[in-house]
């Protein structure tokens, strides 16, 4: 039996909050790891809710959001994009584009 999830993440859950923000990575991404880290410490400060997607699973939400490579953070206000980011440079770069 199989101990890896089966569930999707719910890319909508935090849809109904002011500013809230996506992470798009996929496993094999050597980048997404490090970028994962510099937005874990940047929102350790900004304190947004996150939800991080392996986007392997989330062709319909890549397609609509048109997402071109990984990693990528996009700050959204309930369902609406803000601001997308994909060289994630450095925490303070982070922490500037995200607040």
């Amino acid at each position: 039996m199989s101990t890896s999830k089966t569930t999707r993440t719910d890319i909508t859950q935090n849809f109904d909050k002011d500013k809230h923000l996506i992470f798009g990575y996929t496993p094999m991404c050597g980048t997404c790891k490090i970028s994962e880290r510099m937005l874990d410490i940047a929102n350790d400060i900004l304190q947004l809710p996150v939800v991080k997607a392996d986007l392997n699973f989330h062709a319909d939400f890549s397609e609509q959001y048109e997402i071109q490579s990984v990693p990528v953070v996009i700050l959204m206000s309930k369902d609406q994009e803000i601001k997308r980011i994909y060289a994630f440079q450095s925490v303070p770069y982070l922490l500037e584009n995200l607040k």
